[in-house]
């Protein structure tokens, strides 16, 4: 027998083979059909694993469902201790110390950190009306960092902190975050009026820490601005800074 005939022998066995494991060889339906057949026949074969990982998809999707609705339980929960909390210190007229020393032992014990962004500016208000303008910013410069959107909420904790470091009499920190403020700002199409201000405050503390080149920048961008809304006093000042600026 030659190597041709030999190999042609074995191709037939092979073909034969794969005939007798097909068992759906002879279907004449539609290949939808086909396909359900098989799907129907390779679950009745290995139902056991397809319980088993079915079963454990089930159980994974469970937990994750129950921890963010757990999650949910617990912010929801704090968000009521903390309005009781406030209205508590509202109705019994609390000290300033006192508000301040509850909503910090809130803060610290909060769980789920949600509630920090809210502490934060409720926190950075008593700081201020105490008098504390370094803590104050710190807490609002905490919950800018945290807030994306919307920018303009962003901006303007950025310039208020910017506001309670300049009474700090921290300059350096200050201008940093009407810096921060007048970039955050920047490419909002509306509010021109913020928008100068911030300028004006970032030129004019440039200015007093003696970077003249980012004064004259911030300076002539708020001067710049147009709108009825920029402000004809902030023009003003700005003007009255420059024209300081070219005599020095």
């Amino acid at each position: 027998m030659d190597k041709f005939h030999k190999k042609n022998i074995i191709e037939q066995k092979k073909q034969a083979e794969l005939i007798q494991k097909d068992e759906f060889a002879d279907f004449e339906g539609s290949k939808a059909e086909l396909l359900f057949l098989k799907f129907t026949h390779f679950l009745a074969k290995n139902r056991k694993a397809v319980f088993i990982s079915l079963a454990s998809a089930i159980i994974v999707l469970a937990c994750v469902i129950g921890f963010f609705e757990y999650r949910q339980y617990l912010f929801e929960k704090e968000t009521v201790t903390l309005e009781d909390l406030k209205l508590t210190h509202q109705k019994a007229n609390v000290s300033l110390d006192a508000q301040i020393q509850s909503l910090e032992v809130f803060l610290q014990n909060q769980s789920t950190g949600r509630m920090e962004l809210r502490v934060w500016k409720d926190l950075s208000k008593l700081y201020a009306e105490k008098g504390d303008f370094g803590k104050a910013a710190s807490y609002l410069e905490d919950a800018a960092k945290k807030i994306d959107t919307p920018k303009e909420i962003k901006a303007l904790y950025f310039y208020i902190a910017g506001n309670y470091r300049e009474r700090e009499k921290n300059n350096t920190k200050s201008l940093e975050n009407y810096k921060i403020a007048a970039s955050v700002i920047e490419p909002a199409r509306e509010l021109n009026g913020f928008k100068a201000w911030s300028y004006y405050q970032a030129g004019r503390l440039s200015y007093l820490t003696g970077d003249k080149p980012s004064a004259k920048k911030y300076l002539e961008k708020a001067v710049k601005l147009d709108g009825a809304e920029s402000g004809e006093d902030v023009k003003l000042l700005s003007s009255y800074l420059l024209l300081k600026l070219g005599k020095n």
